[in-house]
């Protein structure tokens, strides 16, 4: 897998693009920021959204780390090497955990060991592992609507931009409140943003559980 991500330009600057966005946002903000005060001579304009940018971020790795592993199985599937690989002992469910576990994992890792230094709004340790494993379990739910709706990697585009839509209830905590929540809870991103807007980390626990239920539906039907 490392050698197909590697061999593709498109997913290696993928896999790439937290590490570049997180220097681009942790040098590029309070500079705009100074710019926005200056020229609208107000003391903060982009401050109070720092812990949005926060949250975007945090979802950033699990995505595309796990948007380049789908890419790989739908290569894999045309080729007809993950069929032959589902009768191996490994089995489907060991392929699948092979395929995007592991990045999901390592996109959790790198994801909370990247909040530390890039973080605008200085999270705290617990909003940041909350983040991560939230993060993660959002990836994995990414990757798996990819698979399920596409049949190659011309549609696995396609659905892929569609399935980012899942990522947008992570801002909403910030502005939606009452009844419309009930609706946002079926979404594991919401639960991230959530954690992260009122400081209550558990509440990302609360999305990993959303997050496996959509994972076991998802998987349950993959091909």
């Amino acid at each position: 897998m490392i050698k197909s991500i590697g061999k593709d330009g498109m997913l290696f600057c993928a896999c790439l693009l937290p590490i570049l966005c997180g220097i681009l946002f942790k040098g590029g903000m309070p500079l705009l920021e100074d710019i926005l005060c200056g020229y609208f001579n107000k003391k903060a304009v982009l401050v109070p959204y720092y812990r949005l940018i926060d949250i975007g971020y945090s979802l950033l790795a699990p995505a595309m780390f796990c948007f380049a592993a789908a890419m790989v199985v739908l290569e894999e599937r045309d080729e007809g090497l993950a069929s032959y690989s589902a009768i191996t002992p490994l089995g489907k469910k060991g392929y699948l955990v092979s395929r995007l576990g592991i990045p999901a994992v390592c996109a959790a890792v790198l994801t909370g060991l990247l909040l530390f230094p890039f973080s605008l709004s200085g999270l705290q340790a617990g909003t940041i592992g909350g983040l991560a494993v939230s993060g993660s379990v959002f990836g994995l739910v990414y990757a798996l609507l990819i698979l399920r709706f596409s049949e190659n990697r011309l549609e696995g585009m396609a659905a892929a931009k569609l399935a980012s839509l899942t990522m947008l209830p992570a801002f909403c905590p910030f502005f939606i409140r009452g009844g419309m929540e009930y609706f946002l809870w079926l979404f594991p991103a919401w639960w991230g943003g959530a954690a992260a807007a009122r400081n209550q980390p558990l509440l990302g626990a609360a999305g990993v559980l959303c997050g496996l239920a959509w994972i076991c539906i998802l998987g349950k039907n993959e091909r």
